[in-house]
């Protein structure tokens, strides 16, 4: 669109000043990198008409504010994808209060819910707000809401005074003031949760023979070993080619027109983009993977030097209280006698900074499709990359005639054992990636951490290991 745009500018008749159809301040909230989302709203909306002051990621609230004491912005639109940030958030909107600010705010991302912005959040905010499913609902409510205000037909604090012939779903709320119940929050710390309120091992999981590892320590693979053609067969196409490039069925077409426009469109599309990233090394692949002794007792995995046997870390894991009463330190062999009998794999990998920085390139250039592109598959490039080194941990502890030779049983998970990442409800602690970086030295393959607890470069992933045959993924 901003394309075809700019080859008519030269044609157009010019005004003595620009015309805007609003101003609209977006920002990806504090501890929170992702930016996709957020980069879409921009396009969509600048590429209608409206003026998008655009902050980038882990934008603190001061700055949202100085930013809108400045522009003047006639909406804020806060992005976030990590959980944490819904707190962040609301951090947010009792801050604009304080500063009197009023003006409506989008909240969007995918940690958001309909239910956490239209109910926790507007107990908060003295002003409007809205649920920002996607970038093109930001786009039809300002379009109304700009509207609606130069018709007067729009305050700040009761949003559309008359809602003739409006379609747009704002949340409401009878306690909208700056005193806000601190009851209310979502977190992904588990420090406050009683972890020995039931401790016993689920009956459905029982201790089966330690794992052999091939080595006790850590091992570094860079680009130069890692075999491009292998971890292609790793690669997602589905969550690619649907979730990340929404190249989606359409409601007319059968299933077989789809999987031919797949095979006649992505398909060259993704072949295309691999060639460009091969030749030019957009992407720097490296992971760095280990095994450690380890002990179960009750639900905490404790971790052991190899040469001292003395405990060297913990990782606390949560239990469900339904349902079969897993947790993930029930796939692992008790202590016996106090000491380490089974081994406990972890791995990180990296797309590496060469990735990110150029999504941020063509974003800057313009260029929006091929970032959108490029970006979505550097995405799942580093979980392919984990799904690599996964199948490479569970080969060489001994699980080879378990593994699966087609691509679809391995993103069906018809191997042996799980994978699990810091955050999800079975282990939700993200600040335990942090200990996990520093027994791996992630160091040496330049992917740390930062105080808000977020992977840099952004193409990375962590994860724990269980090769327990029962393990499969659960919810809290």
């Amino acid at each position: 669109m901003k394309f075809a745009v700019s080859i008519l500018e030269p044609y157009m008749e010019t005004a003595d000043e620009n015309i805007s159809n609003g101003k609209l301040l977006i920002a990806t909230v504090k501890g929170d990198v992702h930016d996709i989302g957020k980069n879409l709203v921009d396009i969509i909306l600048t590429n209608n008409g409206y003026d998008v002051i655009n902050l980038g990621i882990k934008q603190d609230v001061s700055a949202i504010i100085d930013a809108q004491k400045k522009h003047n912005a006639d909406c804020i639109a806060m992005s976030g994808l990590l959980v944490k940030s819904t707190a962040f958030m609301k951090d947010n909107l009792e801050a604009f209060n304080n500063e009197d600010i009023s003006v409506p705010v989008i909240l969007g991302g995918a940690a958001l819910t309909p239910k956490f912005v239209n109910e926790d959040c507007s107990k908060i905010y003295k002003g409007k707000i809205l649920y920002g499913k996607d970038a093109f609902t930001d786009l039809k409510f300002m379009n109304e809401y700009m509207d609606n205000k130069k018709k007067g037909n729009w305050s700040n604090t009761k949003g559309f005074i008359k809602n003739e012939g409006i379609n747009i779903n704002l949340a409401s709320s009878k306690t909208n003031s700056k005193s806000v119940n601190k009851s209310i929050s979502i977190s992904s710390d588990i420090s406050k949760l009683n972890l020995k309120e039931n401790s016993i091992r689920s009956k459905f999981i029982i201790e089966e023979e330690p794992i052999q590892a091939p080595f006790l320590g850590t091992k570094v693979l860079y680009d130069v070993d890692i075999d491009l053609n292998k971890l292609i067969f790793y690669l997602d196409k589905k969550a690619l080619f649907s979730g990340q490039w929404q190249i989606k069925k359409g409601k007319n077409q059968t299933v077989d027109e789809y999987d031919n426009y797949l095979d006649s469109y992505a398909q060259p599309l993704l072949d295309k983009w691999l060639e460009s990233i091969v030749e030019k090394k957009l992407i720097a692949p490296k992971a760095v993977y280990g095994y450690f002794r380890c002990g179960r007792k009750d639900n905490s995995i404790f971790l052991f030097d190899d040469k001292s046997l003395n405990k060297i870390s913990q990782f606390d894991f949560p239990r469900q209280k339904s349902g079969n009463n897993l947790c993930i330190a029930d796939f692992y062999c008790d202590l016996k006698n106090d000491n380490p009998i089974d081994i406990f794999p972890m791995q990180a990998v990296t797309m590496g900074d060469i990735a990110s920085e150029y999504s941020q390139k063509l974003f800057k250039e313009d260029k929006y499709s091929d970032y959108l592109l490029f970006h979505g598959l550097t995405v799942q490039l580093a979980e392919a990359l984990a799904e690599y080194v996964h199948a490479l941990i569970r080969i060489e502890c001994g699980f080879s005639a378990e593994e699966p030779d087609k691509n679809r049983e391995i993103l069906s998970q018809k191997y042996r054992g799980a994978r699990y990442s810091f955050g999800y409800p079975a282990c939700p602690k993200v600040s335990d990636s942090n200990i996990q970086l520093s027994l791996l030295d992630a160091k040496r393959i330049n992917l740390t951490m930062d105080e808000s607890e977020q992977l840099h470069p952004e193409q990375s992933t962590t994860a724990i290991i269980s090769l327990h045959s029962k393990a499969k993924y659960f919810s809290a």
